[in-house]
């Protein structure tokens, strides 16, 4: 079971199968890789011929002797490794940036995500002043005391034609290439172009979406404007996955951190929803990336502070922990989001699951999905006007946190639970772009506020069992909770300590 081995000219050499390096140790020293220590290993299924081409002889040894080896087909040279060039992109080993890069990639990512979210809010705003006229302040509250008759066409219109937009902006991101290369790997210019263009492309159907009222967040795209720059900057600069993921939690965070102006908020958000799924990747340092997430998230909190000023996203209202009793109470308030961020989940994933069937079944268009789900969005609001997006405001009027601002019902705030959820649902179903984090804040606050004031109305009834042990807070700080108890739980990525 040997094999003949012919070196054209000089000699015959014969090796066993197993192993091939044990032909001679010159010329296994000869045909070892120049560039690093990995052996050579025989090319299976090509012929065993070598072919070899002389080089003067100076000093008869094999590398010296030889200048080149083809071995079935591939072509080794034999130069000495301090004089070889060796192409590392070629190889595929990429060379560890300097941490002075990494830091100043860090500082880049959290200035241009800052900017970029600024940017983002202040479209958002002035597309939602534009299509609404209203009182910014006041949230959707102002449609329901304005006449039915006055409004209809508005209210219905308004997310209908936003939903036009949006389908528009996503044949035009379809056309550029979802599933095409990013541009850290495009090749062509056209290439780098659309992947430039597909990220834009889905900020501005974000940015009409939620302008134009319909029920979903700004968080989702700030964190995705993040890691889209994120990912751009590690490209130009560092093209290297050992930081490629520090810069993409950099981004996320930066995205969070300037769109809340919370900076730690952030910070616990790019672990939990970047660094801790990808705990498997032990070639990235937590110190340096922790450095980086912090560096990041506090530049973009400081660029967006300047472009948006300095106030809180949410008015806390006032409140206090009344007795030990309540704690029973508040146990029984988080299992009650837990059911409602259920709700919403399995909503969610029963009309996506609707949708690609009609797409697919019934040969509906993926195009007239955006559509139907603003106009759906128009109908329920002008039942319930507080469904649309309006900033925070709505979870401000939601925690009446704000001056001469009636307060809702709990009757009323148990269908807007109810409504909340179908009309996001349906919104991310039908292709509109948005975020989860916010409409789980109004819907855990609106939950809250219904069961403390049910609370409250229960002891009102029952004065004999309302004893010092069994005090209750107001309202408000059952909403309080349930906001941040349903936004941890109902976000694709389960962020309890960012909520807190």
């Amino acid at each position: 079971s040997s094999i003949p081995l012919s070196v054209n000219g000089y000699t015959r050499v014969t090796c066993r199968k197993q192993p091939f390096m044990a032909a001679t140790p010159a010329l296994c020293a000869a045909l070892r890789s120049p560039v690093s220590s990995r052996s050579f290993s025989p090319i299976r299924n090509a012929p065993f011929q070598i072919n070899v081409v002389p080089s003067p002889l100076s000093t008869f040894t094999l590398p010296r002797l030889f200048r080149s080896v083809s071995i079935g087909g591939r072509h080794f040279t034999c130069a000495p490794a301090a004089k070889q060039q060796v192409d590392t992109e070629e190889i595929g080993f990429d060379q560890p940036p300097s941490q002075e890069l990494a830091i100043a990639s860090a500082c880049l990512v959290g200035v241009l995500t800052g900017i970029s979210v600024v940017l983002f809010n202040n479209c958002v705003h002035l597309l939602r002043d534009f299509s609404w006229d209203g009182i910014p302040d006041r949230g959707a509250s102002w449609l329901r005391e304005e006449p039915i008759g006055s409004i209809w066409l508005r209210v219905i219109l308004v997310p209908t034609i936003g939903g036009l937009l949006v389908s528009v902006l996503n044949q035009l991101r379809e056309a550029a290439g979802d599933s095409a290369e990013d541009s850290a790997t495009a090749h062509s210019s056209l290439d780098r172009l659309k992947a430039v263009l597909r990220p834009f492309l889905k900020a501005a159907a974000a940015c009409v979406t939620l302008g134009t009222g319909n029920s979903l967040g700004p968080e989702g795209p700030s964190v995705e404007i993040g890691a889209s720059i994120a990912k751009g900057v590690n490209s130009q600069f560092n093209k290297s996955p050992q930081t490629g993921l520090s810069l993409l939690a950099a981004g996320s965070a930066s995205g969070i951190s300037s769109g809340f102006n919370a900076a730690v908020a952030g910070c616990f958000f790019a672990v939990e929803s970047v660094l801790w799924p990808s705990s498997s990747d032990s070639s990235t340092s937590l110190p340096n990336t922790t450095s980086i997430v912090i560096l990041s998230a506090v530049t973009a909190s400081v660029v967006s502070e300047i472009g948006l000023g300095s106030e809180p996203a949410f008015k806390v209202p006032d409140y206090d922990f009344r007795s030990p009793g309540e704690l029973p109470l508040y146990l029984l308030l988080g299992a009650l989001c837990g059911l409602v961020s259920l709700a919403l989940s399995r909503c969610t994933s029963y009309m996506t699951s609707a949708a690609d069937s009609l797409n697919k079944d019934a040969g509906i268009p993926k195009a007239v999905f955006p559509v139907m789900g603003g106009l759906t969005v128009g109908i329920i609001a002008l039942v319930y006007p507080e469904v649309l997006y309006w900033g925070f405001e709505n979870v401000d009027i939601l925690l009446e946190s704000r001056p001469f601002v009636k307060g809702l019902s709990a009757d009323l705030l148990l269908q807007l639970v109810a409504v909340k959820i179908a009309a996001t649902a349906l919104c991310r179903a039908s292709g509109l772009v948005g975020g989860y984090y916010a409409p789980s804040l109004f819907i855990g606050g609106a939950a809250g506020m219904a069961y403390g004031k049910f609370i409250g109305l229960a002891l009102a009834q029952n004065p004999e069992i309302h004893l010092s042990i069994l005090e209750v807070a107001s309202p408000q700080a059952y909403g309080w909770n349930g906001c941040y108890t349903c936004g941890g739980l109902s976000s694709s990525s389960y962020i309890g300590t960012t909520a807190i």
